[in-house]
């Protein structure tokens, strides 16, 4: 169930048929201005291919490995953790994000150093401005070893970075636009905030375009991503292709979720194998329960006693032992549950759905063992066991 949740998460994102590209000039040996320069050719490039319907650069993807953390606060006052990106003029566009208030970046913005302008989320915008409206307010960095009540980290997997050291903490900056919150990771219980800033703000060489299609034919991923690569190559081949994969592949591959679906199939795997020894065991003992009364039942039979009785007696001895198993089985289940919890996503280490179906279906497949034994039992020939030892 937590492996099923996770691969479903709601990530507030509603990228459509996206494409995420992963590219680095500096390994081709371009230096920062030179490089954003490049990276914005490159996006017109990718926005003008058939069947783009966005595409934009951004210094993150949500669900990736890494995340970039800073510091915000009001000019001046309470301090609130938040998780940085640095995006293009239709980043918003392109994942499906929509500005609910204000506006988005505009292209000179997110191209050209300029007026100092972000957009926030709700989250950091209650945060900050709990009994005001956030937008056109202004917010700045704090200090690098600026004390905060909480970790901006948010205990994900991964690491973080901080591209914006040369930012001096004076320098205000005005909130141009508020979007919706937007988990960044699996584990994230609450979300700590966001802030967007444009690129050329924020430039880092190892950036990643998505580029937003209209649709994806089916069997098409392979055809697509030849032409992605092949507009890179044509636009500058020496610059390294460092992943491409669609968005939906992104998420799958999350390191958070694969952790999930391996303690999933490593549970599902070992509860299949007790499960199966259970119900073993528990035919072998009730069968070698019956070849034990072989005399006993043909007494019994030899003296009217119908099948069905037979049966009856058979099926209730099995029962007291069943219903005993599974009630210690609950017991230590219960008591051992805070052991797993660690690993769970999205269900409690005592969710009523896994202790109600786990023995439901220990039950019925140990009654159907125990009703193959018992009814072993009612074709016991009288005669012959009363001729045996």
């Amino acid at each position: 169930r937590g492996a099923g949740k996770a691969a479903s998460v709601d990530t507030g994102l509603k990228p459509g048929a996206s494409y995420v590209l992963e590219v680095d000039a500096s390994l081709a040996g371009y230096e920062p201005k030179r490089a954003q320069e490049l990276y914005r050719n490159l996006n017109a490039r990718l926005a003008a291919l058939p069947g783009v319907e966005h595409a934009s650069v951004c210094s993150i993807v949500p669900f990736g490995m890494f995340e970039l953390n800073r510091k915000v606060q009001r000019a001046g006052f309470n301090l609130a953790p938040d998780a940085r990106n640095s995006v293009g003029a239709d980043y918003f566009s392109t994942v499906g994000l929509p500005v609910v208030r204000g506006r988005a970046f505009t292209e000179a913005e997110a191209t050209q150093p300029g007026p100092k302008v972000a957009i926030i989320d709700e989250v950091l915008a209650k945060k900050l401005w709990p009994d005001a409206d956030a937008l056109g307010q202004r917010i700045q960095y704090a200090a690098a070893n600026a004390p905060s009540a909480q970790d901006g980290g948010g205990g994900h997997v991964g690491g973080s970075a901080d591209l914006t050291e040369g930012q001096k903490q004076e320098e205000t900056i005005e909130v141009v636009g508020i979007v919706p919150a937007t988990r960044h990771a699996l584990f994230e219980k609450e979300s700590a905030g966001g802030i967007y800033l444009p690129f050329a703000r924020g430039f880092q060489s190892d950036v990643f375009f998505i580029v937003r299609f209209r649709s994806l034919p089916s069997g098409s991923d392979s055809t697509t991503a030849d032409l992605l690569r092949r507009a890179v190559r044509d636009f500058d081949p020496s610059i390294p292709i460092l992943s491409l994969r669609t968005f939906a592949q992104h998420l799958d591959s999350n390191l958070d979720l694969w952790l999930v679906r391996a303690g999933a199939a490593l549970f599902s795997i070992f509860g299949g194998l007790a499960l199966g020894l259970a119900v073993v065991g528990l035919y072998g003992v009730k069968a070698y329960s019956v070849a034990r009364r072989t005399r006993e039942i043909g007494i019994r039979m030899a003296l009217g006693a119908q099948a069905g009785a037979v049966l009856r007696m058979i099926m209730r001895e099995g029962s007291i032992m069943l219903v005993s198993g599974v009630a210690i089985g609950l017991l230590l289940a219960v008591a051992t549950a805070k052991i797993v919890s660690g690993i769970l996503y999205g269900v409690g280490a005592l969710d009523p759905v896994a202790f109600t179906v786990a023995p439901v279906v220990l039950t019925v497949a140990a009654l159907v063992a125990m009703w193959l034994s018992a009814r072993r039992a009612t074709r016991v020939d009288p005669v012959q066991a009363l001729h045996a030892e």
